[in-house]
């Protein structure tokens, strides 16, 4: 687990206009105008999938460009059940029995957008108000509170899901990457919860899941990981950072932007909301 990961943006479709190509807070043409990184696992023999549990809808438009670079795309949608355990059955079923010798996968999940309580089975709502602590939390009555639980109980079944997603790779020769395209702000900078640009809004859980043959097979790839799990980090140089760890080098890379060099700039300003506000002055 990463400590100290962002994103650079507070919702989705403006995520996914930097995170899986070359553009970020630096380039300054319009983010389509870049290679991206599934049309660059195809020329690199790989096969892509795309598995998707958010709706597509006006909102959606931006991932949804995206998405469609992949080869194979796949909805699970409600029609299947309304939770993100959905994407691991499909995968199972349909999309396993498919694979090629080199894979590239993306499990889109709905993870913790709102309504929290409608993002978990009722068998995964183990923490209720009187379980948590709301001293440092912007609430001011018991729906916040319980608002709050639910938010909680959402990460508690995302962790199980996720753990569902690593299982299925843990007899490949696999990495995993995990991270939310943005957070949720839950209380903690005001008196509302959700979408918001603030400093809660921003900060993303980020891991990497390497299975036991990939540590056999790659220690060296294992102990750059390692070397950077304190690095500060933002996820429009995912690219970056992502590609040469698994092999695939391009003349757009930047090694002061790869996370995982010697040469990464743990000093790069980190210019967010729009460019409107620099994180590390925020955050201290």
């Amino acid at each position: 687990m990463f400590s100290d990961t962002i994103s650079k943006e507070a919702h989705t479709s403006d995520v996914f206009e930097n995170l899986l190509n070359y553009s970020d807070a630096e380039t300054n043409k319009p983010w389509y105008h870049y290679h991206n990184m599934i049309d660059i696992f195809k020329r690199s023999h790989y096969e892509t999938f795309w598995l998707e549990k958010q709706i597509v809808d006006e909102w959606g438009i931006t991932q949804n460009l995206v998405s469609n670079r992949s080869k194979n795309r796949y909805y699970i949608l409600g029609n299947y059940g309304a939770y993100d355990e959905e994407l691991v059955k499909f995968y199972s079923k349909n999309v396993q029995p498919q694979l090629k010798s080199k894979n590239f996968i993306v499990f889109h999940l709905i993870g913790s957008h709102s309504w929290y309580a409608d993002r978990f089975p009722k068998s995964f709502a183990k923490f209720k108000p009187s379980d948590l602590s709301f001293s440092n939390l912007h609430v001011s009555n018991d729906r916040d509170k319980q608002i709050v639980a639910d938010y909680v109980n959402s990460l508690y079944y995302n962790d199980a899901v996720l753990n569902g997603i690593f299982n299925l790779f843990k007899d490949k020769d696999a990495i995993v990457f995990y991270l939310s395209d943005h957070a949720q702000d839950v209380f903690e900078s005001g008196s509302t919860y959700g979408h918001r640009c603030s400093k809660a809004g921003l900060e993303i859980p980020f891991m990497i899941y390497v299975s036991d043959i990939f540590k056999e097979k790659h220690p060296e790839k294992v102990k750059l990981i390692k070397n950077a799990l304190n690095k500060p980090f933002m996820s429009d140089n995912l690219i970056h950072s992502l590609l040469p760890l698994v092999g695939i080098r391009t003349k757009d890379e930047i090694e002061s932007k790869n996370l995982f060099s010697p040469q990464f700039d743990a000093q790069r300003k980190r210019a967010v909301c729009h460019g409107s506000m620099d994180y590390d002055k925020v955050a201290k």
